[in-house]
């Protein structure tokens, strides 16, 4: 069987120290809506596609947001693709299952929630759903050996 490249298991540790602070720290941002101090950054951002100020401008935005964003999803990589102390081709096909058991069950939600949510808040469901698929992934997939190592 071909071997999946995995990283050392080292980084698993490294990830779950990003990810679960980063993941809780995002949860609150969305329940309480905090506000962060605004900084002045060159982004892509215009209010129409190509407008008269250009494509790059400079703009205030909270980098704040974005920062736990990306550690969420760096830590949530970290998490689900550093291997287990000892990993065996039933970890494997362990991992493959839960990938796609995430992969499905994210897209038959972001399916019922375009059928029923609309506005605005579509816009924040589709920001969640780009984080959707690693989080069931990680979770599906410590759950999996989590019983499988309360079964031995």
């Amino acid at each position: 069987m071909k071997t999946l490249y995995l990283l050392p298991n080292a980084y698993k540790k490294i990830g779950w120290f990003v990810f679960v602070p980063s993941f809780i720290l995002g949860i609150l941002m969305l329940i309480f809506h905090w506000e962060f101090p605004l900084v002045n950054i060159p982004v892509i951002y215009n209010d129409a596609l190509v407008g008269e100020r250009g494509f790059f401008v400079e703009t205030s935005v909270s980098w704040l947001e974005n920062l736990i964003g990306m550690m969420v999803i760096v830590g949530g990589l970290l998490v689900g693709f550093s291997k287990e102390k000892t990993e065996d081709e039933y970890i494997a096909s362990l991992r493959l299952k839960a990938l796609f058991w995430a992969m499905g069950v994210s897209y038959l939600v972001v399916l019922g929630l375009y059928l029923a949510v609309f506005g605005i808040a579509f816009l924040y469901i589709i920001i969640l759903a780009m984080y959707l698929p690693l989080v069931l992934y990680i979770f599906r997939f410590n759950y999996c050996l989590l019983t499988l190592n309360n079964e031995k």
